[in-house]
């Protein structure tokens, strides 16, 4: 479901990253989740939901963080560093599957060794990532390099279509969203990555939320009961899982065991359901990194 990315070596470090990242976009239909302004948001209202010591060891590990090539990143924050797992594609950092659990998208769920064999895949991935992340003993840079996956992956692991198996994520599913004329055709995958999350959070060419938008998901996390916000990794598939198949494939043509072959068109009911689901998950997934985060950077 993944494929590398490349940095145009004429740009500036920091320049070439984005230009990878987007491009990655345009140019493909890849299966990163969210995209650089889903990942922002998520990293965002977790930055805002850190206890205090938490937040103090998230700036100690980021004081020397460095992007794909090894050069300084001058990142400090969850919300900037949430998209390092996207930029590193094609580099031997890169672990692709451990961006997306392969739940079915049809009939039984069935056992977690059938959709995440070797437990390579992101929630079988998390858990040792946060031992590695909350052990003091552990050198400081693969403590940060830990940080910086979690943040990626609890994002990851909110979006529908990454724990579902039909059409490689809908990637495979070429849709057209009704009142968009202006828009080309893209994959479903690419509509729940970035064209909804932008209308979603009323961005705008900066790749960046509204302050708005950033205001009301913060206050949406905190005002998540402990029950979900402190529910196990375990659960998380199954409940991006039951998305997918409730909304995010429950376009006009679906059918199980196979893939449209024209463009489907998404109308706008379909749109703004998502939208619903899009602004509900990225609150979630901020507030269930924070709380991971806040429970492992805990003083001893």
């Amino acid at each position: 479901m993944t494929r590398p990315l490349s940095t145009p070596a004429s740009l500036p470090p920091r320049v070439s990253i984005w230009a990878a990242v987007l491009a990655s976009y345009f140019l493909s239909a890849s299966a990163l989740a969210w995209g650089p302004l889903g990942h922002r948001a998520v990293g965002g209202v977790a930055d805002a939901l850190l206890s205090p010591v938490a937040r103090a060891e998230v700036v100690r590990l980021l004081a020397d963080d460095r992007d794909r090539d090894g050069k300084p990143s001058g990142r400090t924050t969850l919300a900037e560093v949430s998209l390092w797992a996207d930029e590193i594609r094609g580099t031997p950092a890169d672990r692709p599957a451990w961006h997306y659990d392969n739940v079915p998208a049809c009939g039984e769920v069935g056992r977690e060794a059938t959709w995440c064999p070797q437990q390579q895949c992101a929630s079988a991935t998390l858990e040792p990532l946060l031992a590695q992340l909350a052990d003091v003993s552990v050198p400081v840079q693969q403590r940060r390099e830990a940080l910086k996956w979690i943040s990626h992956l609890v994002g990851d692991l909110h979006q529908p279509l990454h724990a579902v198996d039909f059409a490689q994520g809908g990637n495979q599913v070429r849709v057209q969203l009704a009142g968009r004329s202006s828009h080309t055709p893209g994959s479903l995958h690419f509509a729940w990555d970035v064209r909804l999350v932008a209308t979603a959070l009323h961005a705008g060419h900066d790749q960046a939320p509204s302050e708005a938008a950033m205001r009301a998901l913060i206050a949406r996390a905190r005002a998540l009961p402990a029950a979900l916000r402190e529910a196990p990794v375990q659960q998380w598939p199954a409940e991006s899982n039951r998305l997918a198949r409730q909304v995010a494939l429950n376009y006009p043509g679906f059918a199980c065991g196979s893939t449209p072959a024209g463009t489907a068109l998404l109308p706008l009911a379909y749109q703004r359901g998502a939208e619903r689901v899009i602004t509900a998950q990225l609150a979630l997934a901020g507030a269930r990194l924070a709380t991971l985060l806040n429970r492992a950077l805990a003083s001893p």
